[in-house]
């Protein structure tokens, strides 16, 4: 397990990030907006539907109960240690140097599979709004990528300004169409059977199983507000509140948006529901009027949009980390002079990200999903399949670092063993079922791609092992905020040796 180096701490120069520029209401708009309730609602219910149908909302509530119990085990990393690393920094310190590598390995690379995902769900949505050709998704694709690097490069709290601004306004939308749709008992009534295995249309729990992938990446975004740890104010008392706010929320929300197009639709018509791209819309269409269905595809492609930024920023900061500590190029560890944001990993995100779509848009398209969906879900469901994966590691990490560290908290096997174990039972079903019954079209290839990328990473560790064991005994070791006295105590412990002396210096 990674040692602080307290000199590493109080670090200012080109790898210096933007300290305490955040404050709660933007680190609340930094989750809600990767949640991007407007474009998981619009794009992701008839992904899931394909597969759950009629029992859509029990997908969501699963992918629920599993982000939930993630949620309390970030905020009980958070509270302890803020970093940029996120997920990297809380596994090295939980599982060690080996997997925390790993974690931010996977990690970052879902981020980055996200960026493709929701920019060609604002090219698709641009051009149908419009009315032009569907093949023209490809140039608002390459417009929304030239505005999502200016946004990302400068100060990161504008760019938290208008997420929260964009991302209130598309909620208000779609809470009315739920309203009016549940208020008129849908097409055939209310249908509390939605929340059951009962309507799946591959066969039960396989079927919802293999729906959770798409419903968790929906909630996928909830914990993002803790890669910016050391670019918020007071990052122990905000984050977790920002976290614990923004995963209530979305389930609530989520559970009532899945069911209002459920009885909209009907509960026995998931086919119907899944054959239709915008099923959110229809339902808005028909139980509201047209043109609050305009308002809900408007208000997607603004949420897509703003989630791709989002993503983007998440992935970009954990190339940061890594690249600081010596295990990625160390360019990627360098930030802007003038905004304090990581400019050349941001950069490197954009073109990776740009050079995936083009793959998948064109030559490697599925001619079930089309173009811009076959983006759409292939990287959707590839970067939550390695998400799951890292999701999985906190959870189970979290156990041992707890239980490791009970000498100084109330260690509660409640909150401590049960919850993140739940977390990690529900991840666990969701990659089950994302191999089987196997995925349909360009979709089953996504399982053995992610196992390259878990492959390619442990190649890379154990290069770096033999080549730069100085730059892995340093990782998940960068942190902009210790927990002061406590936290020095407890790494001591975990490491079997005395505490150290207390030298930390808070930045924040």
């Amino acid at each position: 397990m990674a040692k602080t180096n307290p000199d590493l701490l109080t670090r200012t120069d080109s790898g210096e990030l933007a300290h305490g520029a955040l404050r709660l209401p933007d680190a609340i708009a930094i989750s809600v907006s990767v949640l991007a309730p407007g474009m998981a609602m619009l794009l992701n219910v008839s992904g899931v539907a394909a597969v759950s149908g009629g029992s859509t909302p029990m997908a969501f509530l699963l992918g629920g109960i599993g982000c939930l119990a993630l949620a309390f085990v970030v905020i009980g990393f958070t509270r302890r240690m803020a970093s940029a690393g996120y997920a990297y920094t809380y596994a090295s310190r939980s599982l060690g140097t080996g997997a925390g590598f790993m974690a931010g390995w996977l990690y970052f690379f879902g981020m980055i599979c996200f960026v493709p995902m929701t920019m060609s769900g604002v090219g698709y949505l641009a051009a149908d709004l419009l009315g032009v050709s569907p093949g023209l998704w490809i140039l608002f694709f390459f417009i929304g990528m030239a505005l999502f690097l200016v946004l990302s490069i400068i100060r990161i709290k504008v760019t938290t300004r208008v997420q929260l601004v964009v991302g209130v306004a598309t909620m208000v939308i779609i809470l009315i169409v739920d309203l009016v749709t549940t208020a008129k008992g849908g097409s055939h009534g209310q249908a509390p059977s939605a929340f059951s295995f009962g309507h799946s249309l591959k066969g039960g729990f396989s079927g919802v199983f293999y729906g959770i992938i798409l419903g968790v990446t929906s909630y996928i975004g909830f914990e993002t507000a803790a890669d910016f740890g050391e670019e918020t104010s007071n990052p122990r008392r905000y984050i977790p509140i920002a976290i614990i706010a923004a995963t209530a929320f979305a389930v609530i929300f989520y559970l009532w948006t899945t069911y209002s197009i459920t009885i909209g639709f009907g509960v026995g018509n998931g086919a119907k529901i899944g054959a239709d791209p915008v099923a959110l819309k229809t339902t808005a269409s028909t139980f509201v009027g047209h043109w609050l269905g305009t308002l809900v595809e408007i208000g997607g492609m603004c949420s897509a949009f703003i989630v791709c930024v989002a993503c983007a920023t998440a992935g970009s900061r954990t190339l940061f980390a890594m690249g600081r500590e010596g295990v990625l190029p160390a360019a990627f560890g360098r930030t802007s002079a003038r905004f304090k944001t990581p400019v050349n990993a941001t950069i490197t995100v954009a073109v990776i990200a740009t050079l995936m779509a083009l793959l998948i848009g064109y030559p490697l398209s599925d001619k079930t999903f089309g173009h811009p969906f076959s983006n759409y879900y292939f990287w959707a469901t590839l970067g939550t399949l390695v998400i799951i994966v890292v999701y999985i590691m906190l959870c189970l990490g979290s156990i041992a670092f707890f239980y490791r560290t009970r000498a100084t908290r109330n260690w509660n096997p409640l909150a401590h063993v049960v919850v993140p174990m739940a977390g990690a039972i529900v991840f666990g079903a969701a990659l089950y079922g994302s191999v089987h019954p196997t995925p349909p079209g360009i979709l089953a290839w996504t399982p053995l791609v992610a196992l390259a990328w878990l492959v390619t990473g442990t190649g890379v560790l154990a290069w770096l092992r033999a080549r730069r064991p100085e730059s892995v005994a340093q990782i998940g070791s960068i942190l902009g905020e210790e927990g002061s006295t406590d936290a020095a105590v407890l790494d001591a412990r975990s490491q079997g040796g005395a505490p150290p002396p207390v030298r930390y210096k808070r930045l924040l």
